[in-house]
């Protein structure tokens, strides 16, 4: 999204990165805060969920975590606390 010539365009390029319409700022959030957890990321080449990166593991998992993200708010607090109650966690934590 260009600047309007008054300002530098830092609001603008920030609205566009939190658009509901640009997804994949918030599935790379995501990917991040699921990594730590599960020692891999959703995607596994979290540095480029480009053309040569990985496709995810669970795409609509994916999705439905980054929906959950934007809908809360971007609140990683409450990522980390959803992802830590799941049963998919607790699961992989009582080996």
């Amino acid at each position: 999204m260009p600047a309007d010539g008054k300002s530098s365009g830092r609001l603008q390029m920030a609205e566009w990165l939190s658009s509901p319409k640009n997804p994949l700022t918030a599935r790379v959030i995501v990917n991040r805060i699921w990594q730590p957890h599960f020692a891999e990321g959703l995607v596994r080449t979290p540095n480029n969920f480009g053309k040569q990166g990985r496709p995810p593991t669970h795409p609509k998992l994916l999705d439905y975590l980054a929906d959950r993200f934007v809908a809360g708010g971007w609140s990683v607090k409450a990522m980390h606390k959803m992802i830590l109650l799941s049963r998919t966690y607790q699961l992989s934590s009582a080996e």
